[in-house]
């Protein structure tokens, strides 16, 4: 997408400019004072040279249009995104030299001037267009206004200044940072209510053909002699369906669950991460909130990418809302599925909790992601619950703390478990 147009700013004094009219002042006053014209003279020439420097900055700007491109819609906190601005003279003379600047939505508030060299009529030749380029680090999540470019020019003599808008300014989507968690996944042991997740199977969405032990009651139709054969014992046909496999992430987004906005975004940073990782394993995600629903499933928007557009966009928008619990509403999916389930949270209040915990079957593996101190009343609530725990600072890594969460308690993980807590409250 590229916005275009041009539209004058300002024009003004320079310091010289004002230090000259400055002059200009006194010695007109001194005119007077001392009685001499020659001073009344130099006095009428400099504010006529002040004038004549106003006048021509003002109605000899040269046009200009601009067109803006970032190489990536959509780009985490602190990544690179590059911004292209195309400027083309379309005027049939020569544009004066120029600087150049961007507005930015964040402190210092523009990119650092830069020369823009003259130009020639890009009706008559192509150098008539040139591109500016800058590679910008956006500081903070949401959806930001960048630009529009600014070009101010000087007369010959430094006296003024004219500054001109050049297109428009454009949205910039800055989602939470996406860490790479790593890990190929995690597995339930549980007997045959257990559930293993795992990298998409390569057949699809197709039903794997599987044996099992026979049992009391099976149709004999369902017998599979070779494998029978293979083992020495009865076995049959199981027709098992090989879709993906399902994960909940839980987030808390109820204002009274979070003391500081760093906590906030630490936990949207989690999500942003979960996401895409989960998706990228093959998993079918939901995505549950505790406040009235914002965000949208990637799986809604991508078919599985694990980097769309629409759930990196609505974590871009999340905010804190007001204490209504959502009462089991869905961000997305089908509530009937089933599988392991992340809740990401800080200071829940303890209907949160309760909510939270409500949503975890006894089967069900359960992770709360808990920003707070080990030993927090949230904490030992889910623990008691069945759920295992891990008591996360907002300087954490999510990396680390995805590897903390994979382990289920038979061994330690590459990371302290006194680090992170030692709540593994499994049924």
């Amino acid at each position: 997408m590229a916005t275009s147009g041009t539209g004058r700013v300002a024009t003004g004094l320079t310091p010289r400019g004002w230090g000259i009219l400055g002059a200009a002042g006194v010695l007109f006053v001194g005119s007077y004072l001392v009685g001499n014209p020659q001073l009344m003279f130099t006095a009428c020439l400099l504010g006529a040279l002040v004038g004549l420097c106003v006048l021509l900055v003002r109605f000899r700007s040269t046009r200009l249009t601009a067109a803006r491109r970032f190489d990536l819609d959509v780009v985490s906190v602190g990544s690179p995104v590059t911004v292209s601005i195309q400027v083309s003279n379309d005027t049939a003379g020569r544009s004066a030299s120029a600087r150049w600047f961007d507005l930015l939505p964040w402190t210092p508030g523009s990119t650092e001037p830069a020369a823009l060299r003259s130009l020639p009529s890009a009706r008559y030749t192509a150098a008539g267009t040139t591109r500016l380029q800058y590679v910008l680090h956006p500081p903070a999540r949401g959806i930001s206004e960048i630009g529009p470019l600014v070009v101010q020019r000087l007369d010959p003599f430094g006296l003024t200044r004219n500054a001109v808008r050049l297109g428009e300014a454009r949205q910039l989507i800055v989602a939470p940072r996406v860490t790479d968690l790593g890990g190929s996944g995690f597995s339930l042991a549980g007997g045959d209510g257990s559930v293993r997740a795992s990298r998409r199977n390569a057949a699809g969405n197709n039903d794997d053909l599987m044996t099992r032990e026979y049992r009391s009651g099976d149709a004999m139709r369902r017998v599979h002699w070779r494998a029978t054969a293979r083992h020495g014992d009865l076995m049959v046909r199981q027709e098992e369906e090989s879709s993906f496999p399902t994960a909940r992430v839980i987030v808390d987004t109820r204002a009274s669950g979070y003391a500081t906005a760093d906590a906030f975004e630490w936990a949207l940073g989690m999500v942003a991460s979960l996401g895409v990782h989960l998706v990228g394993e093959g998993f079918l995600l939901q995505l549950r909130e505790t406040g009235s629903p914002q965000l949208v499933a990637p799986i809604e928007a991508g078919g599985g990418t694990g980097h769309d557009i629409d759930f990196l966009t609505s974590l871009a928008n999340a905010h804190l809302v007001p204490d209504h619990l959502a009462g089991g509403a869905s961000a997305g999916g089908d509530p009937d599925l089933h599988g392991p389930i992340f809740a990401v949270l800080s200071g829940p209040s303890d209907e949160s909790v309760r909510w939270i915990a409500s949503h975890r079957a006894a089967h069900e593996h359960g992770v709360a992601l808990v920003v707070a101190e080990p030993g927090s009343p949230a904490i030992d609530a889910l623990t008691r619950a069945g759920w295992h725990c891990i008591a996360v600072r907002v300087t954490d890594d999510p990396a680390d703390v995805w590897a903390a969460a994979l382990d289920d308690g038979s061994g330690e993980s590459s990371i302290s478990r006194a680090r992170f807590g030692d709540g593994d409250g499994r049924d």
